[in-house]
């Protein structure tokens, strides 16, 4: 699976670089929230993350273009009070790490300017790849003993689009803002959960 992966990438990559003579290049990097559906798997309930992404985009015909995109983050779920133990788990602290990385591509199509003091809006679709990887460890609350540590994967392929609004500020430099969703289905020991989720994104963006 990381290969099929590694060779998205890079083929969604020489799309955007590749062509890049002939047409308007632009790059953008983001500070994006992530509202992460629930996972039923892991039993990890709805909640909000922050990371940081990175976008490269090229026209290839008229206000159409091509983009790549890819964004990580760490999370961390931890049990740290009685409340939300199971009640088999009287003596036990479970920590929880979970590394995911969002790798996506596709079309989209802009309306305005890029140009300082001008507005531009662009609509994007595009297919994802969504990869948590989840590391579990159980120790004793007591002694804090580690009694277990599990690794578990999930992998799935979906679908992602946004809307964004741009606004120039100085010279091949504009702010940007953007909202979209990722559906990306994924069925684990017989759980489905969706990997994705609604997304926020604030950033820049430079013109080339």
């Amino acid at each position: 699976m990381k290969k099929l992966a590694a060779l998205f990438v890079v083929a969604l990559l020489c799309s955007v670089v590749l062509p890049a003579a002939g047409g308007r290049a632009i790059l953008n990097l983001y500070g994006t929230g992530l509202k992460v559906a629930q996972n039923n798997f892991t039993e990890q309930l709805r909640r909000d993350k922050a990371y940081f992404e990175v976008k490269a985009a090229v026209s290839f015909s008229g206000n159409l273009y091509l983009w790549a995109s890819h964004g990580y983050f760490p999370m961390r779920d931890s049990w740290k009070d009685w409340d939300s133990k199971g009640s088999f788990d009287p003596d036990l602290n479970v920590d929880r790490k979970l590394g995911k990385r969002i790798i996506a591509g596709g079309c989209g199509a802009y309306m305005g300017y890029f140009e300082p003091g001008q507005f531009a809006v662009r609509a994007e679709a595009g297919v994802c790849h969504v990869a948590n990887d989840i590391t579990t460890v159980s120790s004793y609350v007591a002694d804090g003993e580690t009694l277990r540590t599990l690794e578990a994967r999930q992998r799935a392929f979906g679908g992602r689009a946004s809307l964004a609004f741009t606004y120039g500020f100085f010279r091949s430099v504009f702010a940007e803002l953007a909202l979209g969703y990722t559906i990306a289905p994924s069925k684990t020991d017989g759980k489905s959960s969706n990997l994705g989720g609604v997304h926020l994104a604030l950033g820049l963006g430079i013109q080339l």
